[in-house]
């Protein structure tokens, strides 16, 4: 037996005529304003005043209650608004609070220090976000979408979904791009290029190095990294521990079968990142766009 689920399950419910309770409300409102202004005017003004008064409330409240720009209701982009307006403009690193400004840098004000959610990062990569609970990144390789035959991205397509319809806690994918440090990349393949079995590959790879040293020396090159940031809201450190873990291994094993390997962030690499993302106008690793455990070392 076949039973249909809907896609969205979070759909608000259509309570009457195909609108929903929010709907309702908002449109019930409006309808009291014009019902007030109505009673309060209606022996006062001529109708044709009351109805021109009344056109734009009408608009207002069918706009308000239809349109949704990018998903987002009007009333939470106000409150985002308010937010956004009442937090302070300069934000600067104190960890220690700000001090009391004197008398004459009082005009500047609004001073608040930088919220940075993360408190701290384990050994094991886990970072803690104090209240908000703990979050695993892992980094994902990619696969080429457009290179692959119908049938193969029909497969990739539902390999996601079943990741999709895995997901029992937030989930978060991140897609940056990255300035690249090639020193490290053309050292390694200088280096290396000695020992290959044949001069044709040696000055193959010697021509590679070359030419990244003078790609790095016209432009910025870019890295682009996929990153995967599983959170969980457990009560301790170890009930976190391990059911991030849990979650990892499922959706590695759910990715592996996409052509997807999913390395999960450890220590330094964590911490790396972090900082990476909170500076992003620092020098670049010289790790760079990865080593040079790629090169060709067959015979020739």
């Amino acid at each position: 037996m076949r039973v249909r689920v809907p896609a969205d399950v979070d759909m608000a419910d259509r309570i009457f005529a195909g609108l929903t309770a929010r709907q309702l409300a908002i449109l019930g409102a409006h309808g009291l304003v014009l019902l007030a202004l109505y009673t309060g005017l209606g022996d006062r003004f001529p109708m044709a005043l009351l109805g021109v008064l009344a056109v734009p409330i009408c608009l207002l409240g069918l706009l308000w209650a239809t349109t949704s720009p990018e998903g987002t209701t009007w009333e939470q982009m106000a409150l985002a608004a308010l937010r956004h307006f009442g937090r302070p403009r300069r934000r600067v690193l104190a960890p220690e609070g700000i001090p009391e400004l004197p008398v004459w840098a009082g005009e500047i004000g609004g001073l608040a220090p930088v919220e940075f959610p993360v408190v701290d990062a384990s050994v094991d990569g886990h970072v803690d976000l104090e209240g908000a609970g703990a979050v695993a990144i892992c980094r994902a390789s990619s696969v080429n979408f457009a290179l692959r035959s119908e049938t193969e991205q029909r497969a990739l397509v539902e390999g996601l979904a079943r990741l999709l319809n895995a997901l029992d806690a937030p989930l978060l994918f991140l897609v940056r791009s990255n300035r690249a440090d090639l020193r490290g990349l053309i050292e390694a393949i200088e280096e290396r290029a000695g020992g290959l079995p044949h001069q044709a590959l040696e000055a193959a790879a010697r021509e590679h190095a070359t030419f990244l040293r003078s790609l790095a020396a016209r432009r910025d090159v870019l890295s682009r990294q996929v990153l995967l940031c599983f959170r969980e809201a457990g009560e301790g450190d170890s009930e976190a521990a391990s059911a991030l873990a849990h979650r990892i291994e499922e959706a590695s094993t759910l990715l592996r079968g996409m052509g997807v390997r999913l390395v999960r962030l450890e220590g330094a690499e964590a911490t790396d990142l972090l900082a990476g993302a909170a500076d992003p106008e620092a020098e670049p690793s010289r790790t760079g766009i990865g080593s040079a455990s790629g090169v060709v070392e067959g015979s020739w």
